[in-house]
């Protein structure tokens, strides 16, 4: 097992806008939870503490203006921790309180509740201005349970969910949008079909010069037609960054959904590369692709009977089958803190957890210029 992983999960306010993350951590400690404010930017942090960490000071290493520092149901709430916890308000830190616990509530800036539970019958009474926190939002219904309810803030994996509507067909600009990508992504796809596919896309077309000639690559001249895009990046770069875009526009949902595919992508090509898979672009497409479903608000296995993938990357995202559906179900697991689940992963170098930084990193860096 891997000495030190930490992941993140985001927070979003009402408008499903990030304005945190909660940092998934094996070993709470000050070291790994200083290590995880490099994966949140210049977003908040919010780090689950436990007694240990509070009492041997690990919590006063880490920034107050930057973290938030959550107090978990099952921590013991004895006179020693509620001691500490009151000193570290006093000193500008600030406290996100699962459940409605009466020692903390006139402490806390946020109370979390968790509306997978009863604690959605019983919701607590913010006392001080204090935020309310949805945790555990699985899907699009308790999304909407929580809007109705006044939450300010949420947390969970919905976004990852499509809202499948009986009935409704997938609209036709957002299938053709996966199509273009699944084409791109083709290992048998020609340089000539390349650009014809992106070039008969005037958005596609425009986006992709945009982004090729901006400070991301630093090219010596401009670039002003895709045959020379394709010359001077090659292939691969020009129809990843084309893929990416593809995906990108296809629907108007939260971009962190996007991000979450990017990262997904590149940890599983970063992971194929460690363990010296052959074709790591193959893995890169079944971390992109995890996410379409979600994109477009219909089943998996509906849209993968419309778009061009071959057998064994439908394996992989339906059933987590083969080398690259194991990668891929070790991906999930290690985005969404399931760190158990890895303990038969084979270690790697870099670590792992220098993997996903590197993969929340690149996935950031790109986002931003889609």
């Amino acid at each position: 097992m891997h000495d030190v992983l930490v992941a993140r999960q985001p927070i979003y306010d009402s408008a499903l806008h990030v304005v945190a993350y909660e940092l998934l951590l094996q070993h709470g400690d000050g070291a790994t939870a200083e290590l995880g404010l490099n994966l949140v930017g210049g977003q908040l942090a919010y780090i689950p503490v436990s007694r240990a960490f509070l009492v041997e000071g690990f919590a006063r290493a880490l920034p107050a203006d930057r973290v938030m520092l959550k107090v978990p149901r099952a921590l013991e709430l004895d006179q020693e921790v509620l001691d500490e916890l009151d000193a570290l308000r006093c000193d500008g830190y600030r406290l996100v309180v699962e459940g409605a616990r009466e020692p903390l509530l006139d402490a806390a800036t946020v109370i979390a509740v968790d509306i997978s539970t009863d604690e959605r019958h019983a919701l607590p009474e913010p006392r001080r201005e204090a935020v309310l926190l949805a945790e555990n939002v699985k899907d699009h219904d308790a999304l909407e349970f929580c809007r109705s309810h006044g939450f300010d803030l949420l947390q969970g994996y919905f976004f990852c969910t499509p809202r499948e509507i009986p009935g409704r067909p997938v609209q036709v600009n957002l299938l053709n949008r996966v199509k273009l990508a699944a084409t791109l992504q083709s290992p048998d796809v020609e340089l000539e079909e390349i650009e014809h596919v992106i070039t008969r896309d005037v958005a596609l077309s425009y986006n992709l010069l945009r982004f090729i000639n901006s400070a991301f690559f630093s090219l010596p001249r401009r670039v002003d037609s895709i045959r020379d895009a394709l010359v001077l990046l090659g292939v691969e770069n020009v129809r990843r960054w084309a893929t990416l875009m593809a995906i990108a526009d296809a629907a108007s949902k939260p971009r962190e959904l996007v991000v979450t595919g990017l990262v997904r992508a590149r940890l599983c090509e970063l992971l194929a590369r460690a363990y010296r898979h052959d074709d790591p672009d193959a893995f890169f497409t079944v971390g992109l692709f995890s996410v379409v479903d979600a994109l477009t608000d219909t089943s998996m296995i509906e849209l993968l009977g419309s778009i061009p993938l071959s057998q064994e990357l439908i394996a992989a995202l339906l059933n987590h089958e083969g080398a690259k559906g194991r990668i891929l179900h070790s991906t999930i697991a290690y985005e969404r803190g399931r760190f158990s689940e890895l303990a038969d992963l084979p270690p790697t170098h870099p670590p792992l957890a220098e993997l996903y930084g590197e993969a929340v990193a690149w996935a950031t860096a790109s986002g931003e210029m889609l």
